[in-house]
């Protein structure tokens, strides 16, 4: 019997290293989002993204015109994290800092909660919601 325990025990400990916990690999995700904003990978920046998400095009126009006018840097901090292996929800604490790309030009802070949702499918997790969206936009750096 204790072999048997032993096993169960090693297959489970086995399993869990080969499929991840689901909030480890959701905040895997949300920190490759926040280095590929920071050093201007818009394309790895949307990976994490679903295609359907509404407002999938305008973030993304919204996120290329940001790195483009600035040098950013993002830093997330999770505030809370729900769910089970396939849909989370989390509240994000995240924080930009918006550089002009002009010599001693502006520089624009931006601190706000976000709320995201994912979901996983076909082994890997997806941000399918993202509110508010505008926290994103393009800075008025001209002032």
């Amino acid at each position: 019997m204790p072999a048997i325990v032993r096993s169960v025990a090693l297959a489970a400990f086995a399993a869990a290293l080969l499929f991840g916990d689901a909030h480890d690999e959701a905040i895997k995700l949300i920190g490759t989002v926040a280095q590929a904003l920071s050093t201007v990978n818009v394309p790895e920046f949307m990976e994490a993204f679903d295609k359907d998400m509404p407002e999938y095009g305008k973030l993304q126009a919204d996120v290329s015109a940001l790195v483009n006018q600035a040098d950013v840097g993002s830093s997330i901090e999770p505030i809370s994290d729900e769910g089970d292996d396939v849909h989370r929800s989390m509240d994000l604490d995240w924080y930009l800092e918006v550089r002009s790309l002009i010599q001693d030009g502006p520089i624009v802070h931006r601190r706000q909660v976000i709320h995201c949702e994912l979901r996983k499918e076909k082994r890997k997790w997806k941000i399918v919601s993202l509110k508010p969206l505008d926290f994103f936009a393009p800075a008025a750096l001209d002032k």
